[in-house]
């Protein structure tokens, strides 16, 4: 299958996925969306892949979250709505994968690439990454990407990474759960494809068997939480504060609400 944004490549049990917007720092729009839905989905049950790799392209960024020039397109709140839901569907895609999937982190992972590092059942990041939920700095709210992030990361970090919209480096993520390992930035790929070999060298039944047990356990269904919190997140943003919020910060110049 022909992918637009998302680059794919599958080799000895290995399926490597490339989110491939580097201009646009790999923002999330409906077509991203759309086509690593499609690519998740398709992981099955048969034997042919036993681990996938996410990371994006360029040194810029792992994603940088929803592309706010699509979004600011998007002005009726059906279409807010839909594409909330459809970043709640991405991240259950990830999580509902039934073979464990392994973030490779360079750059920043922002809103909801921060949301699809959390999503991922391990992430490997580079000494030069950095994490954020700066939604609220532009009228919006970090309330889908919350589900996964509050099942990995401790409850005071997640508190201002999303209250105060602060961002944190790789070591930082690392001491908070995020991450589970920190390299160098030109040892990220070498590493974190070894952790996949290692994966793919268990026996995979078992694999898939404790992947979905580690999901179960943890209680909340996930998919519900995420889809009631993206329709909250649809309603906050299409409110006056969020418009102005997106339109200032595409215009970069300080929101109205910000001291001068």
């Amino acid at each position: 299958m022909s992918y637009q944004c998302v680059k794919i490549h599958s080799s000895d049990y290995l399926l490597t996925v490339t989110i491939s917007r580097p201009d646009a720092r790999n923002a999330l729009n409906n077509q991203t969306i759309r086509e690593l839905i499609t690519v998740f989905s398709s992981v099955t049950d048969n034997e042919s892949t036993r681990c996938v790799l996410l990371t994006g392209a360029g040194s810029e960024a792992f994603c940088a979250g929803a592309d706010l020039t699509e979004l600011e397109s998007q002005t009726s709140p059906a279409a807010r709505r839909d594409f909330f839901r459809s970043v709640a569907n991405l991240i259950q895609s990830i999580v509902s994968c039934p073979v464990p999937v392994v973030a490779a982190v360079r750059g920043v992972a922002l809103a909801g690439g921060c949301g699809l590092v959390a999503a991922c059942d391990i992430a490997v990041a580079s000494d030069d990454a950095v994490f954020g939920l700066p939604e609220v700095g532009i009228g919006l709210a970090p309330m889908v990407v919350l589900a996964p992030l509050q099942q990995k990361v401790s409850p005071a970090l997640l508190s201002v990474m999303s209250l105060r919209g602060e961002r944190i480096n790789a070591q930082r993520a690392l001491e908070g759960g995020l991450v589970a390992q920190v390299v160098e930035n030109s040892q990220l790929d070498n590493v974190a494809t070894n952790l996949c070999r290692g994966i793919i060298a268990q026996g995979p039944q078992a694999v898939r068997a404790t992947k979905k047990a580690i999901r179960d356990v943890r209680g909340a269904d996930l998919e519900e939480q995420m889809l009631e919190l993206a329709d909250r997140s649809a309603l906050v943003s299409i409110s006056a504060e969020a418009v102005e919020g997106i339109s200032s910060f595409r215009q970069k110049r300080s929101p109205s609400w910000r001291e001068k």
